[in-house]
């Protein structure tokens, strides 16, 4: 758990340190911030697994820095905290890619629930990433071995598949190498 680092956007101090404190007493390592552009900052210069966004950071948008944390880090998940909670921001939140979304005053109990499972979910995500560039290594294009003019027209066919989330149908003779070509798809 210690190793874990969270982001908490808030600016509103009082609630920041009070997060901080709460989080930090869990064992968690915390990164805070007060507004949008210094968060933005922190997010491309350091490495976190989790980050508590407000919704209202002073006239800056929360989802839109969710966004732009998701363009920074994908596998980050982003809970949104807001004192201003109503059905439709919740639902245009969960719509957008928030992990989970916290009415203020929140029971901390929750908060660390949400935290915990997020930070699970993180920890998949990194793993699923390490594990398909294993895959990716190990079967990869450049361990196919072929130099024809048609064993070149199959690995750019086979190419422009692996970008897509198409089915495909591999056949051939026995030995053909029909076995790595599907490997490399994933």
């Amino acid at each position: 758990m210690a190793n874990e680092n969270i982001l908490i956007v808030d600016d509103d101090n009082n609630m920041l340190e009070v997060l901080r404190l709460r989080i930090a007493a869990k064992g968690y390592k915390v990164i805070t911030s007060t507004n949008v552009n210094d968060a933005i900052s922190v997010a491309k210069n350091n490495m976190f697994d989790l980050a508590l966004v407000d919704l209202r950071i002073a006239e800056e948008n929360g989802i839109e820095l969710m966004k732009n944390i998701g363009r920074i880090s994908p596998e980050v998940p982003v809970i949104i905290l807001t004192a201003y909670g109503t059905i439709e921001t919740a639902v245009e939140a969960m719509k957008q890619g928030a992990y989970g979304y916290l009415v203020k005053p929140f029971d901390h109990r929750e908060l660390i629930l949400q935290i915990k499972n997020g930070l699970e979910k993180s920890s998949l995500s990194r793993e699923v990433r390490r594990l398909k560039a294993l895959i990716g290594e190990r079967y990869g294009f450049k361990n196919i071995i072929g130099k024809s003019k048609k064993m070149e027209e199959v690995m750019e066919q086979v190419s422009r598949a692996a970008e897509t989330d198409s089915n495909v149908c591999i056949y051939g003779e026995s030995g053909t190498g029909k076995e790595l070509v599907a490997k490399s798809l994933f």
